[in-house]
């Protein structure tokens, strides 16, 4: 079997089991199998082998889409076959592309990801991007910052902002980097993908939640918090009707909120209403939170922070999405 007989039959396969997406599911898939293996240059036309080399021999450089289309006559291995063919079962029961491959693509970088944290999403993105106008912003940059990522999973919102600031030689603009989960196992995620980026040191990780961490003296002796939030907010009844994609892989404990969904934000409000703020400190948060929640989430910060300033970003869908609060004394 070739690349092109592999992608027809397996787009096939996923259409008829009524798989959205199935055509750039199969071309995905079978990347990371090739990809994986590494090829096998044996199985390539012997006269195209000096176009292929250069590609295959840089073990940095990977497949990518276009490469399937204009390489479509190379076979399969049987090793190659036979995982490809495991993919697609896989995707046929629902599992998601990201937890079948274990990994996702966050604000251009690369996370691990298994059935323990969420996979990330690009809506989550605009949390990122916010941090960074938030801490390039010229009027706070003699001040340095704590970023506390509460519920971090698989710490893509504070790996890609301390990447995005070592990048561009600003990593001392913070002064230090806090990823907080009360799961275990999302935790040792997210050690993972801080090693990958080598900035394990560069991140304490805590497993618990935000109100022990709040007293500790590191923390209140910094001149502003940004405080990172992708919680859950799913509601008990909404959890039923969810995808079963999402519902069959992803973790519930990440999704789920309560009875309105805000179970969780509410605590994260309350946590953060018992910092004792000197002057001139400011606390930047950052929240995801479904469009419907988002005037209800307004009227709670209010009560917490009368004074406070609040903004709200809309998502690639152009609905409310992300809600910036700046709380001072």
């Amino acid at each position: 079997m070739n690349i092109k007989q592999a992608l027809q039959s397996s787009t096939e396969n996923l259409e008829s089991h009524n798989i959205p997406s199935a055509t750039l599911d199969a071309e995905v898939l079978l990347l990371e199998v090739l990809n994986e293996n590494k090829l096998n240059l044996k199985n390539t036309k012997e006269n195209d082998e000096e176009i292929l080399s250069p590609t295959l021999q840089n073990d940095n450089k990977k497949l990518n889409r276009s490469w399937l289309y204009t390489h479509d006559y190379y076979k399969l291995s049987a090793k190659e076959k036979e995982l490809f063919n495991n993919f697609i079962n896989q995707r046929i029961k629902n599992k998601p592309v990201a937890y079948i491959i274990n990994r996702k693509e966050f604000f251009g970088y690369d996370f691990f990801v298994n059935e323990n944290v969420l996979i990330p999403r690009p809506e989550t993105e605009l949390i990122v991007e916010e941090v960074l106008k938030i801490i390039n912003n010229k009027k706070d940059l003699k001040n340095k910052f704590n970023l506390i990522d509460v519920g971090t999973g698989s710490g893509c919102i504070v790996i890609s902002i301390l990447n995005e600031l070592q990048k561009n030689k600003k990593r001392k603009t913070l002064n230090q980097s806090v990823a907080i989960d009360i799961s275990s196992k999302a935790i040792e995620v997210a050690k993972i993908n801080a090693t990958k980026y080598n900035i394990e040191k560069n991140i304490k990780f805590i497993n618990e939640d935000l109100k022990k961490e709040i007293n500790q003296k590191s923390f209140l002796d910094s001149n502003n918090f940004i405080i990172t939030a992708n919680l859950p907010y799913i509601s008990n009844s909404n959890y039923k009707n969810l995808s079963s994609n999402v519902k069959d892989y992803e973790p519930e404990l990440a999704l789920v909120s309560g009875k309105d969904g805000l179970d969780d934000i509410k605590n994260l409000l309350s946590s953060i209403s018992n910092i004792k703020l000197k002057l001139n400190q400011k606390i930047y948060l950052l929240l995801e939170a479904d469009p419907h929640q988002i005037i209800d989430i307004k009227k709670r910060t209010k009560e917490y922070f009368k004074d406070a300033k609040i903004k709200i970003i809309n998502d690639f869908s152009e609905k409310e999405r992300i809600i910036i609060v700046e709380i001072k004394q």
